[in-house]
């Protein structure tokens, strides 16, 4: 790896094969081909609909429920909701390209604002970095299903831009993510953990703004009564937090089906985040005074948001390429071995050991117990990230060894 061209050639054999099936998947075919988003027209539009008919977006958690993040119910802030209505009518394939083509469009802004913030000029290693992005299994997944999560992905590199340069203004960007979609709220825990106030307000003003803005009146309605029903977690697969883990060891069932967690398992799981955040914070206890602790910062909380989460969906854990970047660029320069082990498990636990287990279980794969053991993959993952975070910070402050006269 020392090897210049070595390492030339090897971005090369991997680089064309990624590149041109990213292109294939998640551009020509949904664009070409006109491919269904199917959270996307599903549930974002048909709930644009109904506000833009005076009705409120959240009948279906009234009558089905909302035990499941995904589908045709819309279980997020009206905000999304309000701010697509303008899309109502028009035809369903010129509605999949703007979105697909939206959707690129943040995933390249976030890679553009992380390799700034982290000053990454090397060809190689940005090179590098994107190619583990395109072959990031939630990428593709976020495309296929037209999610929002890589625009939060977008807002989120500007928040790495702004933290990591000491600025404020990028709490913006942080408080309509969250006004988006709540799953970054724990990013806003170490804004005020550092006493960044500026950014901190700046935050709380954008967030409060665009829900005051965006079908308010339906605002009451989700806090307190689809909030709470989501937030109780589920044991389906698809969930890759602690919650869903701990929900499965009770109700094993629940494994291929989408139900509540008993009250056992929503208390266990509340004082297993608790002890997560906690951890997390106080090894960031001292706030960086460099932009290169400021990252490993970020990344540390980041990369602990699925674990604090009640439920961790796959394509939620796309926002996790901010703490990779972050510690990819950290333990390449630094050599730290260890950090770099960790993170490609973690990548690799998270997208293709979870596809893997996908795969099994639309060919008829009956193992019970191979199955159970791969629907914990994800969890594996999130958990060997945060720890590679957790790991760098602490090597980070550790005091550099005077060199021998």
């Amino acid at each position: 790896m020392d090897n210049r061209r070595f390492r030339t050639v090897l971005l090369v054999l991997a680089g064309v094969p990624i590149t041109a099936t990213y292109l294939w998947q998640a551009l020509l075919q949904p664009i070409v081909f006109g491919g269904y988003l199917g959270d996307f027209q599903e549930s974002y539009m048909r709930a644009a609909t109904r506000i833009a008919s005076g009705q409120s977006p959240y009948d279906l958690c009234a009558t089905t429920g909302c035990l499941e993040p995904t589908g045709p119910e819309y279980v997020m802030p009206p905000l999304l909701a309000w701010m697509l209505q303008p899309l109502v009518g028009i035809d369903s394939h010129l509605i999949t390209v703007g979105a697909v083509l939206v959707l690129n469009a943040s995933l390249a802004v976030f890679i553009w604002l992380a390799l700034r913030a982290l000053k990454v000029e090397e060809w190689q290693l940005a090179t590098f970095l994107v190619l583990i992005t395109l072959a990031f299994e939630p990428v593709v997944g976020n495309i296929a299903e037209g999610q929002v999560n890589l625009v939060l992905l977008a807002l989120s590199g500007v928040w790495l831009w702004t933290w990591v340069e000491d600025g404020w203004w990028g709490g913006a960007a942080l408080g309509m993510a969250i006004a988006v979609k709540l799953i970054q709220a724990p990013v806003a825990l170490l804004v005020m953990w550092s006493r960044r106030w500026a950014m901190l307000a700046a935050a709380a003003a954008a967030g409060l703004v665009v829900w005051l803005v965006g079908a308010p009146q339906y605002l009451f309605e989700y806090l307190f009564k689809v909030l709470p029903v989501v937030s109780s977690g589920t044991g389906f697969f698809e969930n890759h937090s602690p919650g869903g883990t701990i929900t499965r060891l009770f109700e094993p069932n629940s494994f291929f089906s989408v139900k509540g967690s008993p009250a056992p398992a929503r208390v266990i799981t509340a004082l297993i985040a608790l002890a997560i955040l906690v951890a997390t914070l106080a090894m960031l206890r001292r706030p960086a005074t460099s932009s290169v602790g400021r990252g490993l910062e970020a990344a540390a909380i980041v990369a602990a948001t699925p674990l604090i989460a009640s439920y961790s969906w796959g394509t939620h854990l796309v926002l996790l390429l901010l703490p990779m970047f972050v510690l990819i660029t950290w333990s390449v320069r630094r050599r730290d071995w260890a950090v770099i082990v960790l993170v490609s498990a973690g990548w690799l636990l998270i997208g293709p050991g979870h596809k893997l287990m996908q795969a099994l279980l639309v060919s008829g794969y009956t193992n019970v117990v191979v199955l159970r053991l791969m629907g914990e993959f994800g969890l594996m993952g999130i958990t060997a990230l945060w720890i590679a975070a957790l790991i760098a910070v602490l090597r980070e402050r550790q005091p550099v060894a005077s060199a021998p006269p």
